[in-house]
């Protein structure tokens, strides 16, 4: 008698990520954690744009012309990265933008499908382009190749926390139980894993820590794990995985609080901008 193979229920990815706004208890907006991060320098995207630029299809951007006329090896970093920030300024250059977003649709797009199968369904592919699809099922491979054999038990996925101490907000990817002890585990798509994923780690664990039920911690989260997964066939998978302790001493969750606290400061600044 044969068995019947029971197929699970598919979902259409979508492309439109609804934006979330964080509120303490009494309706207070407050900023995200990417956002806060988003305050502070991130080495990769400049360097990102320069690369970029040196190709010969990007030397028609106005505000890089003069730049580029000149001899690019004597260029000094301040120019290099004005240049950067310039180029990826242009978001009407469809060439330029279109090569860096389909490097994050195709981590969007695996990340998906691994919170598509926690949750008993499979992604429907029939809007993501074939290349793209392609590429994320290697990330998807590369993650469980790593992760097997070893013992692992979800407690909760893709979770909005906010901070009542700390007025900011946030979205777990995924807390789980490997080995019996509690980790962050934080995705990310790109060729490496820079000091800005330490950052927004150890903001998500803070988060985490703070909830708390008849006085005992609810998440007692002890280890961070940040999986980078590739973005093209020529980068690696790359995974780190730190104690929370040490993510603490080293003063990552202080770089984190500049962060938040220069886009507040910016915001009242703002507010000020027609008197001052």
């Amino acid at each position: 008698m044969e068995t019947a193979t029971i197929e699970r229920p598919k979902i259409k990815f979508n492309f439109d990520e609804p934006h979330i706004t964080y509120r303490l208890k009494d309706g207070t907006a407050v900023v995200g954690v990417t956002t806060a991060i988003g305050k502070l320098d991130k080495p990769a995207l400049p360097m990102w744009g320069f690369n970029q630029g040196r190709e010969p299809r990007f030397k028609n951007i106005p505000e890089a012309s003069e730049i580029l006329a000149a001899d690019l090896e004597s260029m000094t970093k301040e120019e290099a990265i004005s240049w950067a920030f310039a180029a990826g300024n242009m978001r009407k250059n469809a060439s330029l933008y279109g090569k860096r977003d389909k490097a994050a649709e195709i981590g969007t797009v695996a990340h998906a499908i691994l919170a598509a199968r926690k949750k008993g369904f499979d992604i429907d592919n029939s809007n993501i382009h074939e290349e793209v699809w392609q590429l994320a099922l290697e990330c998807v491979k590369s993650h469980d190749k790593f992760f097997e054999g070893q013992k692992i038990e979800t407690v909760l996925f893709e979770k909005d926390f906010v901070s009542e101490i700390d007025h900011y907000g946030g979205t777990l990817d995924d807390l789980s139980l490997i080995n019996n002890e509690l980790a962050l585990y934080d995705y990310k798509t790109g060729k490496d894993i820079y000091e800005t994923n330490f950052i927004q780690a150890i903001a998500y664990v803070k988060l985490a820590l703070e909830q708390m039920l008849n006085g005992k911690q609810l998440y007692p989260v002890k280890r961070a794990i940040i999986i980078n997964m590739p973005k093209t066939k020529g980068d690696n998978f790359a995974i780190k995985s730190v104690s929370v302790d040490t993510l603490f001493e080293a003063g990552y969750f202080e770089w984190f609080l500049a962060g938040r606290d220069a886009y507040y400061a910016e915001a009242k600044t703002k507010a000020f901008k027609d008197v001052i």
